[in-house]
C-alpha cells in the first residue's frame, strides 16, 4: 500500500487562493464570448415603452436604433451586425428584474446598454454583472452604478447626488438669500438627490426648509404643493421625471405658487414645454448634455437633427441624444476590439477610452480601471419662450 504525503498547510493555503481566484473568474471567462458570432453581436436593452416615462424611454430607442443601423449599412464593427433585443419594462422594477434574467439567460447577450430608469438599473445590474454580461451606459443616476467599481459596469450619466450639489451650488451664485425646499419622487432618484442637496446645503450653511415627497405614477400633488407654499418656499427643487414636473409646476400656478422650480436631467426634455406649454416658461433642470435644435449654431448638431426627424417624423429630445450617444460609445470600443471580440478584451478597451465633447454636447468622457463614471459636470438650462437655454457652463460638483 503507498503511504499518502500529508499537504503541509502552507500548500493547502496556496491550493485554496489558487482556487479561490479561478472560480472568481470562471463567471468573466465562462461567457467571454457569449451573445457573439462570426456575423452578429447580441445587444439587449430595457426601456419603458408604456408606464410613465414610455415617451423617454421610445426616444431612447430611437436614437440607439438609429447608430446601429447606420453602422449596419456600414458593413457593422469587425463584420458583425449588431442585433438589439429590447424588453419592455413599464417603469416597474419587477418587469425589469424579469427582464433583465431573460436578456442573460435565455437571449444570452453580450452587452446591455442604456436601461433606463434608476431603481430599475440599481436592482437589474448585479443580474447583468453577475452573469457576465456588459452593463454598458445605463440612463439612470446614482452613485452605485459605478462606485465601487465594478469590473462589467460602465456608466455616463451623472448621477443625482452630484447634481443636487451643482443645484445649490449654481443657484447660489445667482442668488444667495433663497429659501429651499423640495419635492422628489420617494425612490432611489429622490433619495440620491436630496444628499446632494443637503450635502451642499451644509457646506454652505444654508438650509432646506420643508422637504415633500411623491409615491411613483402620482398624477395629484395638490396636497404637496400646499404644504411647499404655506412654508414660504422661494425655490423648489424637483426629483420629478417628465409628467410628474409638469403636473407639479401646472398645480402650483393654479393655486398662485411661483417659486423658483429646478429638475434633475430627469426632467430636462424637449417634451416638457412642449406637453406643459407657456406654464413650463422659466423651469430650470441640471443636465449633462445639450438639447438639440434644429436652429443649432453647429453644423454638425443641424445635420443630426435633421437626420433624425426624417427618419422619426419628430424632433429629437434630449433621451434621443442619450441613446444616440451610448450606442456610439459601443459601437466605437467594438471598433477598437477587432475581430477577436470577447468581454475581457472590450472591459480592457474601455478602460483605456477617452470619448472628445462631440456634436451632441456631452463632456468629454474617460474610463479607466478605477474610475467608471466618464464625466461628473454638469450645467444648467431655463425654459425660455418653449427652449431650453443655458444659464451656466458646466460645473464640478
Amino acid at each position: 500500500m503507498t503511504k499518502k504525503r500529508a499537504t503541509s498547510p502552507s500548500v493547502r493555503w496556496l491550493i485554496a487562493s489558487v482556487c479561490a481566484s479561478a472560480c472568481a473568474a470562471l463567471p468573466l471567462l465562462a461567457h467571454a464570448t457569449q451573445g457573439v458570432t462570426q456575423t452578429e453581436v447580441l445587444v439587449g436593452t430595457i426601456q419603458d415603452l408604456s408606464g410613465p416615462i414610455a415617451n423617454f424611454g421610445k426616444e431612447t430607442l430611437n436614437g440607439m436604433n438609429m447608430r446601429i443601423e447606420e453602422a449596419n449599412s456600414a458593413g457593422g464593427t469587425a463584420g458583425r451586425k449588431i442585433k438589439l433585443i429590447v424588453e419592455d419594462s413599464s417603469y416597474d422594477t419587477k418587469k425589469a428584474v424579469l427582464a433583465a434574467q431573460k436578456l442573460v439567460q435565455n437571449d444570452k447577450i453580450f452587452i446591455t446598454v442604456g436601461n433606463i430608469g434608476t431603481s430599475l438599473a440599481l436592482t437589474t445590474m448585479p443580474i447583468f454583472t453577475n452573469g457576465g454580461v456588459i452593463h454598458a451606459f445605463p440612463l439612470a443616476s446614482a452613485r452605485g452604478l459605478y462606485d465601487p467599481p465594478t469590473p462589467l459596469a460602465f456608466s455616463f450619466t451623472v448621477p443625482y447626488y452630484q447634481q443636487g450639489k451643482v443645484i445649490v451650488k449654481a443657484l447660489t451664485q445667482i442668488k444667495a438669500d433663497r429659501k429651499w425646499c423640495s419635492l422628489t419622487q420617494d425612490d432611489d432618484l429622490g433619495s440620491e438627490l436630496m444628499k446632494g442637496v443637503e450635502a451642499q446645503a451644509a457646506d454652505m450653511k444654508l438650509k432646506v426648509i420643508e422637504k415633500t415627497t411623491y409615491k411613483r405614477g402620482a398624477t395629484d400633488f395638490s396636497s404637496q404643493v400646499a404644504r411647499l407654499k404655506s412654508a414660504g418656499c422661494d425655490t423648489v427643487v424637483l426629483g420629478t421625471t417628465l409628467r410628474e414636473t409638469i403636473g407639479t409646476i401646472a398645480e402650483a400656478k393654479k393655486s398662485g405658487f411661483t417659486p423658483e422650480f429646478i429638475g434633475t436631467s430627469a426632467s430636462y426634455s424637449h417634451l416638457v414645454p412642449r406637453l406643459g406649454g407657456p406654464t413650463m416658461d422659466g423651469f430650470l433642470s441640471s443636465h449633462a448634455s445639450s438639447q438639440p435644435y434644429a436652429d443649432d449654431a453647429s453644423k454638425a448638431l443641424r445635420d443630426w437633427f435633421a437626420a433624425y426627424k426624417a427618419k422619426y417624423n419628430e424632433d429629437p429630445g434630449q433621451y434621443a441624444v442619450m441613446g444616440y450617444a451610448s450606442m456610439d460609445w459601443v459601437i466605437k470600443t467594438l471598433d477598437k476590439v477587432g475581430p477577436d471580440l470577447t468581454t475581457q478584451r472590450f472591459v480592457q478597451t474601455m478602460e483605456t477610452s477617452t470619448f472628445p465633447r462631440d456634436k451632441l454636447g456631452f463632456d468629454t468622457m474617460s474610463f479607466t480601471k478605477t474610475k467608471r463614471l466618464g464625466s461628473e459636470a454638469v450645467r444648467i438650462s431655463r425654459i425660455v419662450n418653449g427652449k431650453w437655454v443655458p444659464v451656466t457652463d458646466y460645473m464640478q460638483p
